[in-house]
This record gives structure tokens, C-alpha cells and sequence, in this order.
């Protein structure tokens, strides 16, 4: 196995589940915020909490709001954004329902991976070009699901362009700043080195979530759906793997 091929895979795989979701964030951010009109994340999140509640469960609380669940919402990404009150169905209803359910206070975008971003944006933030979004989630799932670590040139500068081009133009929707600051994370990925033990590093940890991710897929009947949840686990290894490092202070991301 080529070295390079290797190394195009790795600097892939951190554009899409490091950078995307650096920006996909602050896209999420300026929409709840500038365009929804809500007071924080949480508000946001609250607002939209019955339709994102179709997108969970499995026996909906009613005829309304029947999202195609073909990209379903698994119990990890609902728990990471909401938890359970005690409060009972305010109509009375024994099923599970959003009413007893409650942003968890304080939360950030932070907490969302790239998929989990891809799924609120496409959902609930009406507006934002869902086709850069479908780019994005499409090449993530080409990475992930990709029988070897590896990518020859011509891949890979298809992949990149391509990704390049739709986080940069959502960024741009944004502002000056969010642009800037990403064209600068790509531009440290496409120069750094990677080492061979950070390689190993990133696919293990890809390898064993996806493990993991099947399994939930298998409880919740989607067998051919196991499309969500190692990002997590990656974004949670950037420390250790010394993956891209930004300081930004994004005080005001609607400018």
C-alpha cells in the first residue's frame, strides 16, 4: 500500500470530520440565531424539538410532521441534545413523546458531529443549500464505509475539490471571518505531514466506531443504514492524533 495513497485518505477524512464540522457548526449558529431568531442553541433546539423527534422515534406522537426517516436521528445524537424531564405527555398519551423531553441547558454546537450537523441543517435550518450539505455527507460516507485506507490521486482531488467547494461557499454564507478561518484549515491539512502512526491512529478509531454504530443501526431495523456516529469518536481523539489546531473567537458569526 502507497504511502501517498495513505496519506490522501487521512488529510480526507480530517477535511470531512475535522474542518466540515468546524464550519457546519457556525452555519448552525448563524441560522438559529440570525435567521430563526432565537435567543441561544438551546432555544433554537426547543422550537424545533417535535420535528427533530419524528426524525428519533419510532412511533411517532402523531400524524404530523412524517419525516423521511431514511437518515433517522439514533438515540445517541437525540440524548446529546436533549434529556428526559418529568413531566407527563401533556396529552396524555402512554407512547413517547417530545413533552418529556428538554434541551439540555448550556449545550453548544460543540457537541455535534458532522452527521448530527448534516441532519439539523437539513431539517430544521431551511434555506442553507442542502445540495453542499448532500456533497459533504455523500464523500463523509464514501470515506467511512471505504473497504481500504487509501485513495489514489484523481479520488482524492475529486473529493477535495468538492468539499472544498461546499464548506467553503456555506461558510461564506455566513461571513468574511467564518470563510477565512476555514480556507485557512484546509490550507494547514493540504500541507501538513501525516505520520504513519497518526494514520493508524484515525483508522483504528473508525474501524472500532463503526463496530459500534452497526449494532445501533441493527437494534433500530435499518441494516443498510448504518450511516452515523464514529465522528464522535474521531472529534474525541483530535487531542491524542494532534489533528488541526485553530484559536478563533467567533463573538458575533452572523456579521
Amino acid at each position: 500500500m502507497s504511502r501517498d495513497d495513505e496519506a490522501r485518505y487521512g488529510r480526507a477524512c480530517l477535511l470531512v470530520l475535522n474542518v466540515c464540522p468546524f464550519t457546519l457548526r457556525e452555519v448552525i449558529n448563524d441560522y438559529s440565531l440570525r435567521h430563526a431568531g432565537s435567543l441561544s442553541l438551546c432555544d433554537f433546539l426547543e422550537k424545533n424539538k417535535h420535528s427533530l423527534f419524528h426524525l428519533y422515534a419510532k412511533k411517532c406522537c402523531c400524524k404530523h410532521l412524517q419525516q423521511n426517516r431514511s437518515t433517522p436521528m439514533y438515540k445517541s445524537q437525540w440524548d446529546s441534545l436533549f434529556m428526559q424531564n418529568t413531566s407527563s405527555c401533556q396529552k396524555g398519551k402512554q407512547i413517547d413523546c417530545p413533552c418529556k423531553y428538554d434541551c439540555k441547558p448550556g449545550i453548544t454546537t460543540n457537541v455535534m458531529d458532522v452527521t448530527l450537523c448534516c441532519l439539523v441543517i437539513n431539517n430544521i435550518c431551511p434555506g442553507v443549500d442542502v445540495n453542499h450539505i448532500k456533497t459533504i455527507r455523500e464523500i463523509r460516507n464514501n470515506l467511512v464505509h471505504a473497504e481500504s485506507a487509501r485513495l489514489d490521486l484523481l479520488t482524492f482531488n475529486g473529493y477535495m475539490n468538492r468539499v472544498k467547494t461546499a464548506i467553503c461557499q456555506l461558510a461564506k454564507n455566513v461571513s468574511t471571518t467564518l470563510h477565512t478561518d476555514t480556507v485557512k484549515m484546509i490550507a494547514e491539512l493540504e500541507n501538513r505531514l501525516m505520520d504513519p502512526v497518526e494514520l493508524s491512529e484515525l483508522r483504528k478509531l473508525i474501524i472500532d466506531q463503526k463496530r459500534l454504530t452497526d449494532l445501533e443501526a441493527v437494534r433500530m431495523g435499518l441494516l443498510l443504514q448504518v450511516d452515523i456516529g464514529f465522528d464522535s469518536l474521531v472529534r474525541g481523539g483530535e487531542v491524542m492524533i494532534n489533528i488541526i489546531k485553530v484559536n478563533r473567537d467567533h463573538t458575533n458569526p452572523a456579521e
